[in-house]
């Protein structure tokens, strides 16, 4: 079982019979991001990803396949995060075929992409841009805008052109009181005290859920007079079922992958603060807003940016050249 892995490097489950994913897997993510485009009427779409970054390179090649096969996917441009490369002349170029625009980049680099994006006039409404961020914590570096420089005033304006998507957070009084096990065990076992705010790894409540699944396997193959040591039928046990978990519903597929929810959330521009606005629900593929909770288009806009500019993308349109 595993919770976290460069996920796309153990797809091929010939390879790999027995392996289940319990927190989520990357080859889901195409189909989230296509909930949203299709929600929004986006058939246009650029990615920039960073290879010298092994969570973004996984995260950018699955969503390079997957969005490819929907023909939704127009651009690709691959970056060396070390290297000092113009974030102006990236945008430049995939402006020429898209005005939504997937960042698989490290976080401090998403921070410079938006910064260079509202130099350029394109954070005003007429451009889209999307991060993936599974949940907050220090483990994928600084995500938010703000880094006490002269920059933060236009790094916030910025943001508000993003749309960051994360796995849905578990709620509820089993999973607090879960959580409130952890901090104390983590403290009293690891001398590891959680800061202020600092939400508990999705990943512990995916394992917690694993073994639990793992579990029952064993309890039903024991009941069955069935041999403990056969990982094969053990596994065939934990695949395409559905419980209760501490981290919420789970569903296992019949290939051995969760179905996991995700959210997809958008800066207030008010608080500052990344706010959840609509739900991805794994079980039926499906995108669904969250009741009173509009998205905060840039620019004062009511909706979201066109697909297609009215005169194209390099503003050539027959229709907008002057006689």
């Amino acid at each position: 079982m595993t919770q976290k892995l460069p996920q796309t490097l153990f797809n091929d489950k010939g390879k790999y019979p027995t392996l289940t994913r319990m927190s989520y897997c990357q080859c889901r993510l195409p189909r989230v991001f296509t909930s949203v485009f299709e929600r929004f009427g986006w058939s246009h779409v650029a990615l920039l990803l960073d290879k010298s970054d092994l969570f973004s390179l996984t995260v950018g090649k699955s969503l390079e396949w997957g969005l490819r096969k929907e023909g939704v996917l127009k651009a690709v441009r691959e970056l060396d995060g070390n290297e000092r490369e113009s974030c102006e002349a990236l945008l430049k170029d995939v402006s020429m075929y898209a005005r939504v625009v997937i960042l698989s980049v490290r976080g401090s680099l998403v921070r410079e992409f938006l910064l260079a994006a509202h130099a350029l006039g394109m954070t005003h409404g007429d451009w889209a841009f999307l991060d993936v961020e599974i949940f907050q914590g220090g483990y994928w570096g600084e995500t938010g805008w703000a880094a006490d420089d002269e920059r933060d005033a236009a790094a916030r304006a910025a943001y508000e052109a993003l749309l960051r998507v994360s796995l849905k957070l578990p709620t509820g009084d089993r999973f607090d009181e879960f959580a409130d096990t952890v901090r104390a065990r983590a403290k009293q076992h690891y001398n590891y005290t959680f800061s202020d705010g600092e939400e508990v790894n999705f990943f512990i409540g995916a394992f917690y859920d694993g073994v639990y699944l793992l579990g029952m396997a064993l309890n039903e193959t024991l009941t069955e007079g069935g041999d403990i040591r056969d990982g094969r039928n053990i596994t065939r046990r934990m695949w395409g079922r559905d419980f209760h978990g501490i981290t919420g519903h789970v569903r296992i597929d019949a290939v051995g992958d969760r179905d996991a929810d995700y959210a997809i959330l958008d800066l207030d521009p008010v608080t500052g603060k990344f706010e959840v606005v609509a739900f991805y629900h794994g079980l039926n593929s499906s995108y669904k807003p969250v009741a009173g909770k509009a998205i905060h288009w840039p620019g004062g806009r009511r909706g979201p940016p066109l697909d297609t500019p009215r005169c194209g993308f390099l503003g050539n349109d027959p229709m907008c050249q002057g006689g």
